[in-house]
């Protein structure tokens, strides 16, 4: 059943921490927007750790205190095995911001989403984006679930629908995919206490990230390039195999049951330009970052507190707000890219392996940059 047009100053979709962090940003500039997001209820998502350096955007954004909640725990560092044999643990001692965060990931999103439903603006859940027409000075939105189709009409839209960017898709903007990395995910118990940190480990064919999930539970993720991966049938023992490579995981993590694995795109991919006619792209919608870089959800909640203060700015009269965000976004991101590219070349234990020879092949060299 379909009704009338409802309307708002400001559409998102994408009901994440882009999202959520546009639209509260949004909010306390005094813009009525409303939220679409196409699961009805938070679901877990990787990428737990929230570094030192985030806690003044933490404050900027009004939700340090969320994660002070006890679900989340207090980080020192991480431990890494890349470049060498040696396991080397990187501390956040020194930092003048101290600890970092190990999140709950499901929780966070849960907070996040109470906090946005708490400013009684509109909140869609359960639904998927149809249907986007650029109309003018206007933007017009189907969404739809199971039982029912909206249309939303607005002055401005967001895509905050991560690494899918799907309004971007649907006004014929694409994004580039600089490599084809992807990732193996999966969950398994161990026997022994985990400690409250993230170990990384490069081997031969990729690379080894393991962050604590539950009691006894741990998430690992395999990165590998798209033409590495397994057939289906081959999974468990590719893993199984990859996992015997390692110098130091081996040693702690063994005997792991790999039930339900997922394969998903973990490679840097962007906008060329992250705003067009009434819309603009936040978080994974305009730039997807490698997981090693940990800009992931630090850089969603940045994208969002910038990105919603220039639309607000924008819808002000301010014409140039747009051109400012980009601004911001695109020097984060060249930043990452030298980052990236000098962290994979510190690997050279496998010169002969095709990922680390095809690693940085597609990437623009440091003097390019």
């Amino acid at each position: 059943m379909a009704n009338d047009k409802q309307t708002c100053q400001v559409l998102i979709i994408g009901g994440g921490p882009a999202g959520i962090a546009t639209a509260i940003t949004l909010h306390a500039r005094g813009i009525r927007c409303c939220v679409v997001e196409a699961h009805a209820s938070p679901v877990r998502k990787s990428g737990e750790a929230i570094p030192p350096n985030a806690k003044p955007l933490l404050k900027q954004l009004g939700i340090e205190t969320l994660v002070q909640h006890e679900k989340h725990k207090v980080y020192y560092g991480n431990k890494s095995c890349w470049g060498s044999n040696q396991l080397e643990q990187k501390e956040f001692i020194s930092d003048r911001l101290g600890h970092g965060f190990l999140l709950d990931r499901l929780y966070f999103e849960t907070q996040l989403q109470a906090l946005y439903q708490a400013t009684n603006q509109d909140f869609y859940k359960g639904f998927k984006l149809k249907k986007v027409v650029s109309d003018n000075d206007k933007i017009v939105a189907t969404i739809e679930n199971d039982s029912e189709t909206i249309t939303l009409q607005s002055q401005f839209i967001i895509d905050a629908s991560g690494r899918k960017a799907s309004v971007c898709r649907h006004l014929d903007v694409q994004k580039e995919n600089l490599d084809s990395q992807f990732a193996i995910t999966f969950n398994t118990k161990l026997s022994g206490k985990i400690p409250h940190e993230i170990s990384v480990e490069a081997t031969e064919n990729g690379w080894w990230y393991v962050a604590p999930f539950a009691k006894n539970e741990v998430t690992m993720m395999f990165f590998t390039l798209k033409v590495l991966l397994p057939a289906k049938e081959n999974m468990e023992t590719f893993l199984q195999n990859e996992l015997q490579q390692t110098v130091h995981l081996s040693k702690t993590i063994q005997n792991i049951k790999i039930d339900t694995v997922k394969i998903m795109p973990a490679g840097t991919s962007c906008l060329q330009i992250p705003y067009g006619k009434n819309w603009l792209a936040v978080g994974d919608a305009a730039y997807s970052f490698d997981p090693i870089s940990s800009y992931g959800i630090t850089s969603a909640l940045a994208s969002g507190f910038y990105g919603g203060h220039a639309v607000a700015d924008y819808l002000n009269g301010k014409d140039e707000a747009l051109n400012v965000y980009r601004y911001v976004v695109e020097n984060a991101f060249q930043a990452y890219l030298h980052k990236l590219i000098a962290h994979y070349e510190l690997e050279k234990r496998w010169e002969e392996s095709y990922y680390w020879t095809h690693r940085l092949a597609v990437f623009p060299s440091e003097t390019a940059l």
